[in-house]
């Protein structure tokens, strides 16, 4: 797992399910998240990766491992 990928796992296991380990690529649309957890889980992302992800690009993301490369594509 790469280091972004760590970092997404722990915020994905604090926002989102802390009961398991999470799917990098199951769908967000069926992870059954809660809108509010979801906002959380996006502000917790780019405060952890100092970026600032509209809104747009986030929904057009399917699911965490597509959200990593997002994240790797704007580093640096």
């Amino acid at each position: 797992m790469s280091s972004t990928e760590d970092r997404i796992s722990a915020l994905s296991k604090k926002f989102l399910d802390a009961d398991r380990e999470p799917d990098f690529d199951r769908s967000f649309s069926d992870a059954d998240i809660s809108s509010m957890d979801a906002v959380a889980f996006a502000k917790a992302v780019a405060s952890e990766f100092n970026l600032e992800i509209p809104a747009e690009d986030f929904a057009e993301l399917s699911n965490l491992r597509e959200l990593a490369s997002y994240l790797d594509s704007k580093a640096g």
